[in-house]
């Protein structure tokens, strides 16, 4: 019986305590999830359609995307990304696949530092990102111009509000 108690009170106590991360104004605590900032873009051509979709004619499969940053010595080093599948959450259906990458955040020190991506044989695009204190991106710029957000309107759902669209002109 006491043995129950205090296996009780524990439990208790471990779950009154620990604050969540959706609480408001609740910070991280020992079982919160670690989340990290992303950045996810869509990319598409002109007449708007998916070019990481296979079915997309002149699609491009992750060998033809490049994504990287330069070192100190001018060389090239890769940024890790992953091409996300079309999605739903409840109701709402995303049909793009996305251009995923966590790695990109956390080398982003400032609005300033440039990383590049290299669409097939195209030109080389400078991306820069503008973070919020609250691991998002604010704002994304390629070659200097804003990439609107693929929803201009907000839904419910976090993920799919911090979704950009690039338009490869």
């Amino acid at each position: 019986m006491k043995k129950t108690l205090i296996v009780l009170a524990v439990l208790f106590i471990t779950s009154v305590s620990c604050k969540k991360i959706i609480d408001p104004g609740g910070g991280l605590c020992a079982c919160s999830p670690i989340q990290e900032g992303f950045l996810t873009v869509v990319l598409k051509n002109n007449a708007g359609a998916d070019l990481l979709n296979p079915a997309t004619t002149g699609y491009l499969s992750k060998e033809k995307i490049q994504l990287y940053i330069k070192n100190v010595s001018g060389g090239m080093r890769p940024i890790s990304y992953e091409i996300r599948q079309p999605f739903s959450y409840d109701s709402e259906k995303f049909e793009f696949y996305q251009l995923f990458s966590a790695e990109i955040f956390s080398l982003a020190t400032s609005a300033d530092t440039d990383f590049y991506l290299k669409l097939g044989d195209s030109k080389a695009y400078v991306v820069n990102l503008k973070k919020t204190d609250d691991k998002k991106v604010e704002k994304l710029l390629i070659d200097k111009i804003e990439v609107p957000l693929e929803k201009s309107t907000p839904t419910p759902y976090a993920f799919i509000n911090n979704i950009f669209s690039f338009k490869q002109p």
